[in-house]
């Protein structure tokens, strides 16, 4: 069974604006003390889990229209968007890999655009991505990733219900 498809990105406006946006040096990040990884994050539509998703940032426009973007050139439907997060990890000494686990109790899926080019794999249940830049991957499952071994890792993590 595979977990991970990697899907194409066509690169184009609505994706390369988002991208601009998010890699610029001005774009806002909070500090996520964590107990296994420390990481930076930009919420722009919250977890669902309780009620429902909020919008929580303004550059939310900006998610939907790069994720359609993307999915519509892949054939993908979905019938619900409900989250959406930016997150950021450096390369470090300490723990190197994240811990093992699911978004939500819910059946979902998670998509993943990896904005920056300093590696970092993703895991999912027995398989892994090893990301280049502008990299876009759609999976389901547990799952974990690895700190870059240079840089900063910057990517945008979305979830759908399809």
């Amino acid at each position: 069974m595979t977990f991970i498809r990697q899907l194409e990105n066509p690169k184009a406006v609505h994706y390369t604006n988002l991208k601009n946006i998010i890699l610029d040096p001005e774009f806002n990040w909070r500090y996520v003390k964590s107990t296994g990884m420390p990481f930076y994050s930009h919420t722009f539509l919250t977890r669902p889990e309780g009620t429902y998703s909020a919008v929580f940032s303004h550059y939310m426009d900006h998610v939907l229209l790069a994720v359609n973007e993307i999915l519509g050139y892949n054939n993908v439907n979905y019938k619900f968007f409900l989250r959406s997060n930016a997150n950021c990890v450096h390369a470090d000494r300490d723990v190197q890999l994240s811990e093992p686990h699911v978004d939500h109790e819910f059946p979902h899926m998670n998509l993943i655009f990896y904005l920056t080019n300093t590696g970092g794999k993703t895991y999912c249940e027995d398989e892994f991505h090893d990301p280049k830049e502008d990299d876009v991957i759609l999976f389901t499952g547990k799952h974990w990733m690895e700190r870059p071994r240079l840089g900063r890792r910057v990517i945008l993590i979305n979830t759908l219900y399809t």
